[in-house]
């Protein structure tokens, strides 16, 4: 098992100011681990810094799917679809313990609106090249009735698939790969400043959040992959236009049994906004989202608004007649670092006025493209921002190109046969793993829950349990979450609060609303 903790983090705060790096990642999201691991693979000298923990903001908070952007057919974004396609086919295979295959049921209510969909799933066949991991095909009612009891009125559809994830835990397994590459890696680091010289970016000074001590890490080439808060890095160098614009969405979490469903569902809003909503088993409960809203507040704490809650929970109501607001039991709220208008991807041409920025900002955030941009603004400090949670491997893979061009370095990029925690059949696996469990007197799917959540480490969970038949306890009544879980998050995953715990590893938060209240206090 590789050790990822408190102690390798310190050891590497140390190492990053004893020597000049190749590059310094800024944000230890999914882009910027994802950026570590690419560079580190090509033999690059790595560090990454985060100053909350990995997967805090944007990257822990989104619906978690790893989706073929079939909804970005309607904004004709072809291309976003083919890459959003591509990757996906591609985390399944280095990842298929954390993407999990989901078929999504979408109940029509006219012939014609059937018609439509439909045509758009052909155009997405089209553009997946034989990478669809299910056949898209129509669905009558008395179908979509068994797969979703709940539904207060059945009526046919189509069904299509998808993959939902753990955004944080695939966040986590992608910084810990890039360790195991040889990246030096530390969450809870604060940049507080760039270093330059001679009007070059070369490097930042970063404040220890733990041990208090302020260090000067220098680096040939810095990455700014903060996510919504990449503007406030490049603010630290340079005064250039906003370019961002941040866009909040919010998911309810419904008690087990509340929304009766075996698969996920696309239920429409009530908004009158053409909007449809996702509806995910997940844990044992079911969460419902987004919402997709402008937002110009306090970026460290996006929260569920009583008009947020309402949005989800009427549509949800309206398919779902059965649902009281007291079957609530959780949420969360993140933002979505859209690009507002913005340089050509690498930094092509002329930067938009403020006026031509302040046109893209009127428009409704749902319209704005999920394409990435990278510039290199000012020299030194290399911006990448925008995209989504699925293009994250090609999104590093560009950026580290540019990288590479810069710093005057031939090698490519190998991440597309880099597992992410997991190695060989996970078929086999989670039958040995449930068949460990048993043996263990625990809950079969508690085996499968462990390979699930620690890929090859799976075996290291059970061996835990097997010495300290404690840690095979439930941590909260009523919750998965075993105690071993705790245990590794500490060893295996450099938690340092109880909040890394309780939010990133563990999801207790989004699970039940009193671990939430308990985790703020």
């Amino acid at each position: 098992m590789l050790a990822f903790s408190a102690e390798t983090r310190r050891a590497d705060l140390e190492r990053m100011a004893d020597r000049q790096l190749d590059l310094l990642v800024i944000g230890g999201g999914i882009i910027g681990s994802g950026v570590a691991l690419d560079a580190a693979s090509r033999g690059l000298s790595v560090g990454l810094v985060e100053r909350d923990d990995f997967a805090a903001g944007t990257s822990g908070r989104s619906s978690r799917l790893i989706h073929g952007g079939v909804r970005y057919l309607e904004h004709y974004q072809f291309d976003v679809v083919h890459e959003s396609l591509r990757e996906r086919a591609i985390l399944l295979r280095l990842a298929p313990h954390l993407i999990e295959p989901i078929p999504i049921y979408t109940p029509t209510r006219t012939r014609v609106q059937r018609h439509f969909f439909r045509l758009g799933l052909v155009a997405y066949d089209v553009l997946a090249f034989g990478r669809n991991i299910g056949r898209d095909r129509y669905a009558g009612a008395s179908e979509i009735a068994r797969a979703v009891p709940g539904l207060g009125r059945p009526r046919p559809g189509v069904l299509y698939h998808e993959c939902r994830t753990d955004d944080a835990r695939l966040t986590l397994e992608v910084a810990r790969t890039a360790r195991a590459y040889g990246a030096l890696v530390a969450n809870h680091a604060e940049v507080t400043g760039l270093l330059s010289s001679e009007g070059r970016v070369q490097g930042a000074r970063v404040l220890d959040g733990i041990g208090g001590e302020s260090l000067d890490v220098r680096a040939r080439l810095t990455v700014n992959a903060a996510g919504v808060w990449a503007e406030a890095i490049q603010g630290l160098a340079t005064d250039a236009p906003k370019l961002l614009r941040p866009s909040k969405g919010v998911h309810l979490v419904f008690r087990p049994g509340a929304v009766e469903t075996r698969t996920g569902v696309l239920v429409p809003s009530v908004g009158h906004d053409g909007r449809f909503l996702f509806v995910i088993p997940w844990g044992g409960r079911v969460y419902a989202g987004t919402t997709d809203t402008a937002y110009d507040g306090d970026l460290e704490g996006p929260t569920v608004t009583p008009q947020d809650f309402d949005y989800i929970f009427d549509a949800m109501q309206a398919s779902f007649p059965s649902l009281t607001r007291d079957d609530v039991v959780a949420s969360w709220a993140g933002l979505r670092p859209l690009l507002a208008g913005g340089p050509p991807p690498h930094g092509g041409g002329p930067s938009p006025t403020v006026e031509e920025s302040a046109h893209h900002v009127r428009a409704r955030t749902a319209d704005l493209s999920r394409k990435h941009a990278l510039y290199e603004t000012p020299p030194g400090l290399l911006t990448i921002t925008g995209g989504k949670l699925t293009a994250f491997r090609s999104m590093a893979e560009d950026a580290v190109d540019s990288a590479c061009r810069d710093l005057g370095i031939r090698q490519r990029s190998r991440t597309r046969l880099i597992a992410l925690g997991f190695h060989g059949d996970l078929a086999v696996a989670l039958e040995q793993a449930q068949a460990e469990a048993v043996r263990l007197r625990l809950p079969p799917q508690a085996g499968r829950r462990m390979v699930r959540r620690f890929g090859d480490d799976w075996t290291e969970a059970l061996e835990r349990i097997r010495e300290d038949g404690s840690l095979g306890q439930p941590a909260v009544d009523g919750l998965p979450v075993l105690r071993v879980e705790l245990d590794l998050a500490r060893v295996r995953e450099m938690a340092l609060t109880d909040q890394d715990v309780l939010v990133q590893r563990t999801r207790m938060t989004t699970m039940n609303r009193m671990v939430e209240e308990s985790a703020a206090r």
